[in-house]
């Protein structure tokens, strides 16, 4: 019931199977992964609302789409809690990858790699393939994917996020500056 904030600092980002073999660790019945993971995912899709997009999105996916730029989503999270959240929240999307399309979730770069595959991405170089993420977990991911990974601040410290191998970090979708000299 009660997670202290240490701990859910550690969990940001982890995949849900991952979460739920911690907690279930943690409290010593490791036969309560299954239900663990069960209550989490109810818990998350109840409480949508209160699960803020991080400020500038809309716009952000606007100029993408006027731009032409490609962009999907590669998430840990489970699929149902994805197409459940954009549905909420009424964000565009070409695609998304969740928990159950990938046998590795991040920090392994697998989620990203298909996600490139997603794009229709034909160049080896993956470098010119931004990856914005608010977790030390993705950042790893992404690098591991040869990808540029921006680190979003609104979870952890942007030091983290360096540290993590982040070329640079973002507060939110507002930095105009940013996007127009790296991207439009």
């Amino acid at each position: 019931e009660n997670v202290d904030e240490a701990l859910l600092k550690t969990l940001v980002g982890k995949s849900t199977r991952e979460i739920g073999s911690i907690l279930a660790l943690k409290s010593g019945v490791l036969s309560a992964k299954g239900e663990l993971i069960q209550r989490k995912a109810h818990y998350v899709l109840e409480h949508l609302e209160d699960i803020p997009l991080i400020p500038g999105i809309y716009s952000f996916l606007e100029k993408l789409n006027e731009s032409g730029i490609p962009y999907g989503i590669a998430s840990n999270a489970p699929r149902a809690f994805i197409q459940a959240a954009l549905d909420h929240h009424d964000l565009p999307y070409s695609f998304y990858l969740g928990l159950e399309d990938y046998t590795n979730p991040k920090p392994h770069p697998e989620p990203y790699l298909k996600g490139a595959l997603a794009l229709n991405w034909k160049s080896p170089n993956h470098a010119e393939i931004a990856v914005f993420e608010d977790s030390a977990h993705g950042i790893h991911a992404a690098v591991a994917g040869g990808m540029t990974a921006i680190g979003v601040t609104s979870q952890h410290s942007g030091e983290l996020l360096i540290e993590a191998g982040a070329r640079y970090t973002i507060k939110d979708f507002h930095d105009e500056e940013f996007f127009e000299r790296h991207f439009f």
